[in-house]
């Protein structure tokens, strides 16, 4: 598993571990993976770190640089940053990675799924995975209106919400396989308040948990979600 606990709130912990642990579920040694719109590529160094014998690319509008990225690339010799647009991966052969991963990167590209997904198979192995972690669902209306304020209060643009649909609809232009994680039922609506108190956080956890178990049409109502498909 990725060293991923620190640096993320009480109540998105479990999320961000599901993701970590999905991405490391497969031994990625000798393999290559993608990162898509990686920002700083903490999560690509990260992966490299796991799995020193992979080749991880991490992949950005624009190419990161700066001290850190310097030690980090002097660190893990099989990691590189590159500047790129997720839409077009014509600089990679076909059938070229065994994983495409992204941290909250799927709804900033949700305009186009289509052609994100034509670009992504074409690059995929056979049996390949894309993995997203960290998805905002938006089948909840107090989930949708909590987070259309809290957008609004910060001035964040390019926060789509994200539905069961388009992941059926995304399985169905190539891969086999799709499966859909969900996290923070009671867990968004009390965020402000759990955050601060981590046993709080970690009890409405177990309650959600509980209740997704009991009544699996909840499922539906989560506020975030990781998303895995299979080639």
């Amino acid at each position: 598993m990725l060293p991923a606990g620190g640096g993320f709130p009480p109540s998105d912990r479990p999320l961000f571990l599901a993701g970590y642990e999905e991405l490391c579920r497969l031994d990625l040694g000798d393999k290559r993976a993608l990162e898509i719109c990686g920002g700083h590529g903490l999560l690509a160094g990260l992966l490299a770190e796991t799995f020193p014998t992979a080749e991880v690319v991490g992949l950005d509008l624009y190419k990161v640089t700066g001290p850190e990225i310097d030690e980090r690339l002097n660190r893990l010799p099989g990691l590189s940053y590159v500047a790129g647009d997720a839409f077009n991966l014509s600089a990679y052969p076909p059938e070229s990675f065994d994983l495409v991963f992204g941290q909250a990167a799927l709804h900033h590209l949700a305009h186009d799924t289509e052609g994100l997904c034509r670009q992504i198979l074409r690059v995929l192995k056979p049996g390949g995975r894309l993995v997203f972690i960290f998805e905002p669902l938006g089948h909840n209306q107090l989930v949708a209106a909590i987070r259309a304020t809290r957008m609004a209060r910060h001035e964040l643009p390019d926060e789509s919400n994200l539905y069961l649909s388009q992941f059926e609809r995304m399985k169905n232009m190539g891969f086999s396989l799709c499966e859909v994680q969900v996290f923070n039922f009671l867990g968004y609506p009390m965020k402000a308040v759990s955050d601060r108190l981590l046993f709080l956080a970690m009890t409405i956890q177990k309650i959600d948990s509980w209740l997704f178990r009991i009544f699996p049409k909840l499922l539906r109502y989560g506020a975030n979600c990781n998303v895995i498909f299979t080639k």
